[in-house]
């Protein structure tokens, strides 16, 4: 006699915490900007623990509002623009935002989903959300 269910166990996948996205940039240098998230492949019905690169982001900017954001706090003082910009933007988005800006050529690697990069004249300013 059979318990409850008829028997059948339905396979038990173990556990894969996500893997977090990153984007990997730099300000005036000749690299090209990447950003990357690792997502499960699946095939059919079936999802496969194999993780395939997406590159559909764009990789200096994925996010309209911190655009503007930037754009309207934006100075020629890269000290002035951080702090203007992390105002606002946690105002606007209502959540911690980190923002780094430099007249010269800047590099960065950020583990984040929501970012972007913009200039003004010799300044640029990369804000994003921390993960």
């Amino acid at each position: 006699m059979q318990g409850c269910g008829g028997g059948y166990a339905a396979p038990i996948m173990p556990y894969q915490p996500p893997v977090p996205a990153f984007n990997d940039c730099c300000c005036q240098c000749g690299s090209p900007c990447r950003y990357r998230t690792m997502r499960a492949r699946t095939h059919g019905a079936k999802i496969f623990s194999a993780l395939s690169l997406e590159f559909e982001e764009d990789p200096t900017c994925n996010s309209e509002k911190l655009r503007s954001i930037i754009e309207e706090n934006i100075t020629k003082d890269p000290t002035i623009s951080k702090r203007a910009i992390q105002k606002a933007a946690e105002e606007r988005l209502g959540s911690k935002v980190n923002v780094i800006c430099a007249k010269s050529d800047f590099s960065y690697v950020a583990y984040t989903e929501t970012y972007c990069q913009a200039s003004s004249g010799e300044v640029t300013c990369y804000a994003f959300k921390p993960q």
